[in-house]
């Protein structure tokens, strides 16, 4: 491995990007010297190194390119399928991961340096850090701080016995450091060190065998699980919720890496510390992919740890923007000025891209159409949402400038203006007045400064809407960040306002079936209903027919009980009745009005009798009963 690690080191001593050759700087800065394989400096013409530094520059433009594209960010979300060894979806399958790669790399590290289980209880290389602000102290391995240039080198470093070391002590002693800027941040600091820590132990892990000692698909889990609110279990019915709230809501990520440590310990024993300066000299920017299953034949490969390394920096950011803004350290422009102070790179996510993925998902989610279906619906577009949303908040916290609306879709009527009364503005000295007031006085309102504060863009605040209304799918950090943002740093018209309170107490992520199933629940129902109006001879046709709701022709207009009937024309030879069973005369009796074209209408007979039925015509006849009587007459 000396050969491999030798150019590593020199890269990373030279800063050279991914995929470039030792002697040449990332700033594109000439480098005339170049070491050969046996170690002798060979003096580069100026033309020559003039070549590869062009040639690396454009090299490190290509693979910036590859690793913000967005075929690069859908591979980092994608969903782990069922059968494979490595599938991280929850934080127990996390912790068992962990498990599982340490002892991969202790049965690898094995073959040549032989673990023992006796080690000792004090992990040795300790420092107690102290930040400057009031007595806070931080203990951590000496280790994670390799490459930062964050403490002072105080010549008085003394132990946590108070006492000088003796020359030759082999006891576990814990050193006194001190931060060279005081800071409220070094607790998310020494998290972002851990973190990329993990890429120089990936290194190693690759160099010792990549295809089970690497830690890319634990890394991918790591984003896999701090995205999420819940994490997703299984269920026989289609009613019941398909995620467990206690699983998953919450992953301490120090924890995590603090254990994978701590195991390695444990596992390692008198093997740790020679273990520790073998991940030293790996490099974490690439590593080397060699494993005892390839063929002796194929040369090892030098794979750039770029990809990764975005992961990483997003789980952090991710794992920050969860935390309430009520604590005193929760502040991302505060934790960029300190990172900044201290010269530590700040963490490079994926570009926002109007959070193209967060409103693709949640328009399939509300009246899509069919390519929006097709286009937003499933598990992966859902992890890509939420990973929008955490762009999303740390774009509107950091006022970046692609979320900001121009001034031609800037409202007028904005409720929440910020101002700065006067009370806190500096009151003036009295150095003896003559009573009068200055010219240039005015009256106290004058000192009110008025700020307007910035607005965001429509559409990225549809987005927000959208991810506050979500309270099962995106973290409950993330939105509620978002909500106070918005409120407090953001101007909203009163409109918009209220939108956002709505979507604060307003959870839309309920248990929502799709139309198919829904239709087929609608003909099981009425399948069951006529196999049992069958078997107990009742009647469920009532249950049966459609509802009492208008058709796709009806929509738009008025309902019809608000119009008035239309009159119908009155048939000749009818009565002034309007019912329609009494347009003929009372001798009909209003039960027979069979209707029999050409009929010759009824007439009042002229001979006496009593009501007979007629065979031919079905209907009651009189004989006498409407006889004509005569005028009565007086008396004599």
């Amino acid at each position: 491995r000396g050969g491999y690690v030798g150019a590593i080191g020199q890269r990373a001593m030279d800063g050279s990007p991914p995929g470039s050759v030792p002697g040449t700087a990332a700033t594109g800065t000439r480098q005339p010297r170049a070491t050969s394989s046996r170690g002798s400096t060979i003096r580069v013409p100026d033309d020559v190194a003039d070549i590869l530094s062009k040639t690396a520059a454009a090299a490190a433009a290509v693979q910036r390119e590859r690793v913000f594209s967005e075929a690069s960010r859908r591979r980092s979300m994608r969903v782990p399928k069922d059968g494979l060894m490595i599938r991280i979806t929850s934080v127990m399958e996390v912790y068992q991961q962990v498990r599982m790669l340490v002892g991969m790399i202790t049965n690898v590290w094995g073959w040549s340096l032989q673990p023992v289980t006796c080690f000792r209880q004090v992990e040795g290389g300790l420092v107690r850090v102290h930040t400057g602000v009031g007595q806070e102290t931080f203990v951590m391995p000496f280790f994670f701080l390799q490459d930062q240039d964050l403490i002072v080198d105080s010549p008085f470093l003394k132990h946590s016995s108070g006492q000088e070391p003796k020359n030759g002590s082999k006891k576990d002693k814990v050193k006194d450091v001190t931060l060279k800027h005081p800071t409220r941040y070094f607790s998310d600091i020494k998290l972002l060190l851990k973190m990329r820590w993990l890429l120089r132990l990936h290194s190693a892990g690759c160099e010792l065998d990549y295809k089970i000692c690497s830690l890319k698909s634990f890394i991918l889990g790591l984003q896999y699980v701090v995205l999420q609110q819940c994490a997703e279990v299984e269920a026989d019915s289609i009613f019941d919720t398909k995620v467990a709230q206690n699983i998953g809501a919450h992953m301490n990520l120090e924890s995590v890496v603090d254990d994978l440590v701590d195991q390695l310990h444990r596992a390692l024993g008198t093997a740790y510390k020679p273990f520790l300066e073998f991940v030293a000299t790996c490099d974490p920017a690439r590593s080397v992919h060699v494993s005892k299953m390839d063929s002796t034949m194929s040369r090892p490969q030098i794979q750039p740890n770029d990809q990764l390394a975005v992961i990483v920096d997003t789980i952090y950011l991710a794992n920050f923007l969860r935390k309430s803004r009520k604590e005193p350290s929760s502040k991302l422009r505060e934790l960029y000025d300190d990172l900044e102070v201290f010269g530590i790179v700040l963490p490079e996510v994926p570009p926002l891209r109007s959070a193209q993925h967060l409103r693709a998902w949640a328009k399939a989610l509300s009246k899509p159409t069919r390519s929006d279906r097709e286009k937003g619906l499933g598990k992966e577009q859902e992890k890509l949402a939420q990973l929008d949303a955490v762009l999303l908040t740390a774009a509107v916290e950091l006022h970046m400038p692609e979320v900001m609306a121009p001034l031609q879709e800037c409202a007028e009527d904005v409720l929440n203006t910020s101002s700065a009364s006067a009370a806190s503005l500096p009151e003036p000295v009295d150095f003896g007045s003559t009573g009068r007031a200055p010219g240039s006085a005015g009256p106290s309102a004058s000192r009110q400064l008025n700020k307007k504060r910035p607005q965001l863009t429509q559409t990225l605040f549809e987005a927000a809407v959208m991810c506050i209304h979500h309270h099962m799918t995106f973290p409950e950090g993330i939105r509620e960040r978002l909500f106070h943002l918005l409120n407090e740093e953001w101007g909203l018209t009163e409109e918009n306002a209220q939108r956002l309170a709505i979507a604060a107490t307003q959870n839309i992520d309920g248990q929502k079936l799709q139309e198919s199933t829904l239709v087929s629940m609608e003909h099981r129902e009425k399948t069951r209903l006529r196999e049992y109006s069958n078997n107990t001879w009742k009647d469920t046709s009532h249950l049966i027919v459609p509802a009492l709701i208008g058709g796709p022709s009806s929509q738009g207009k008025p309902p019809k009980f608000t119009l008035t009937p239309p009159r119908l024309p009155r048939p000749p030879f009818a009565s002034a009745f309007t019912s329609t069973d009494m347009t003929r005369s009372l001798p009909d009796f209003r039960g027979f009005t069979a209707k029999c074209g050409g009929r010759e209408p009824f007439k009042v007979p002229q001979v006496t009798g009593p009501l007979t039925m007629d065979p031919d015509l079905g209907k009651l006849r009189t004989t006498g009963f409407f006889i004509k009587m005569p005028p009565l007459k007086g008396g004599p």
